[in-house]
């Protein structure tokens, strides 16, 4: 646990050495340089877990210390002789087990670097052992990255040693008594304040607040705005293409906008609605087969440890290929980005959205109030979803879970377009239900491509010659075991829709959206 005091410019380290010394046993260490670097996803994930990440360089080494905001140590600190950009880059052990979960697949990206001269003082006791240490921070922002140069709070940090919490408190106790403030923020958080950055500040959620009384296509455009700041708040890490959220978050915005645009009848004229539904059809389609190689890289290691430990080796040229192919189809994804045709789609789309809404329109929904139109479209998506899964028994083809998991995805869509004019809890328990029965039909079209999309790339390997015999089968053995996924998610299927079908979720929905038009 770190206990922190602002340190005064005026007051040099010899000098509080000077006075505490009165009353303890206090030795000093040389003073020396560190560099820290604050490491977070760019969705602030470890933020939002309470939770910083530092890298202290002195010297050659990384010193990698996670702790909480409020200065407590979450793992044993780790020496690294470079910094690591992902959770699986570090080496097995504590930090890597407990870090992993919070950060998934996403990529460490360093905010800031401090400067810091750093004056050690060791408080001893009558045993001449170390119980307590003081660190003197004197620290400095320097220019990085367009950030100025400047001066930063100083810092006193009482670490105590394991077992000698009272040494602690006591020194805390007497800096107190020398006019030294406690700290109110971590050191980290001031500095972001003065950078001008909020914490957890983006999100892939739309996290809108609509108001009930609002046009239908005012609302409209409220919603279709968001997303096309979510899209292009990860272009540019879609470009570089290390972090697969990126594009997983870019894509997704474009999926939204198009249902958006399907699903949000009679508020845009029907040129309007065609152009852009075509538009991002386009960017859709292109974006798919970079995002198709990112997924199947973040399964390989799953999908290597489904086989049986002495064919494991045996599956690695896949890997290769699959990196080969996603360098190539992510640079065909930048020449798309940058291409003349998507920028004339995002400079068009945004002055469309920034238009005002026409005072009087012709069209059917676009002047009435967004709650009446939110609820008729949800209620009649709703009903379609229980016709067609009613409509399903055992003898059914996969096509029609298909087309049940597509619609029941316009619905979450819906849904999550319009939460805010509706009871949180309501209708967020009613789209938790509605995501258990969509994993279930998500997975049994993810198992059902993922067979045939293998066999593809199995085909594909043997005309490059990268696919030895072992190879071919290892991956027949990994289809097999995709296609008993399949089966048992199939199986499942009867029992999720049954829950979801229910007649008292029937009538929440009921309740929710029927009666509000």
């Amino acid at each position: 646990m770190r206990i922190e005091f602002i340190f005064p410019d005026k007051l040099r380290p010899e000098d509080l050495q000077s006075t505490l010394q009165d009353d303890n046993r206090i030795i000093a260490e040389p003073p020396r340089t560190i560099y820290r670097t604050y490491l977070d996803s760019f969705d602030w994930r470890l933020y939002l877990d309470g939770s910083l990440l530092e890298d202290s360089r002195d010297g050659n080494s990384h010193i990698l210390v996670w702790r909480s905001l409020q200065g407590k140590d979450r793992s044993p600190r780790l020496t690294l002789n470079t910094a690591p950009r992902f959770a699986r880059d570090l080496p097995q052990g504590p930090l890597r087990e407990q870090l992993e979960p919070v950060l998934e697949m996403r990529e460490l990206t360093p905010r800031f670097r401090i400067r810091s001269r750093v004056t050690g003082l060791r408080l001893l006791n009558r045993d001449e052992k170390t119980v307590a240490w003081l660190k003197i921070e004197e620290n400095t922002l320097p220019r990085q990255r367009g950030i100025r140069s400047g001066k930063l709070d100083n810092r006193v940090v009482i670490i105590p040693v394991r077992g000698f919490t009272k040494p602690a408190k006591a020194m805390a106790k007497r800096l107190q008594q020398q006019g030294l403030i406690p700290a109110e923020t971590n050191l980290m958080l001031s500095v972001l304040a003065r950078l001008g950055e909020k914490p957890g500040s983006y999100s892939s959620k739309l996290n809108l607040k609509l108001e009930p009384a609002m046009r239908a296509d005012e609302a409209s455009k409220v919603i279709l705005h968001r997303l096309l700041d979510i899209m292009l708040q990860n272009e540019a890490g879609t470009r570089k293409a290390a972090d697969t959220e990126f594009l997983h978050d870019f894509r997704v915005a474009i999926r939204r906008t198009r249902s958006a645009l399907s699903q949000i009848k009679a508020v845009f004229p029907a040129r309007i609605i065609d152009r852009y539904k075509r538009e991002f059809a386009w960017l859709g389609q292109m974006s798919s087969p970079s995002r198709d190689l990112d997924v199947y890289l973040l399964k390989f290691d799953d999908y290597r440890d489904s086989l049986p430990v002495a064919v494991r080796p045996d599956i690695e040229p896949l890997r290769s290929f699959l990196i080969r192919h996603q360098k190539a189809e992510n640079k065909a994804l930048v020449k798309v980005i940058d291409s003349a045709r998507y920028a004339r789609l995002i400079r068009n789309w945004r002055t469309f959205l920034d238009q005002p809404v026409n005072e009087r329109s012709t069209l059917k929904n676009a002047g009435r109030p967004v709650s009446e139109v939110a609820s008729q479209r949800i209620w009649r998506v709703f009903r379609r979803v229980i016709q067609e899964g009613d409509a399903i028994t055992v003898d059914s083809p996969a096509d029609d879970l298909h087309e049940l998991r597509k619609t029941c995805k316009k619905l979450r869509y819906l849904m999550e377009f319009f939460t805010s004019l509706y009871p949180s809890g309501n209708i967020k328990g009613l789209i938790q239900k509605l995501k258990i029965l969509q994993d279930n039909l998500g997975d049994f079209q993810d198992y059902e491509v993922q067979v045939s999309t293998l066999k593809n790339f199995s085909h594909e390997m043997v005309t490059e010659g990268t696919a030895p015999p072992d190879t071919l089968l290892a991956m027949g053995m990994l289809i097999d075991g995709l296609e008993r996924r399949q089966h048992q998610a199939r199986e499942e299927f009867a029992g999720r829709y049954a829950v979801f079908s229910q007649q008292k979720n029937q009538q929440q929905f009921r309740k929710l959206f029927a009666s509000n038009h």
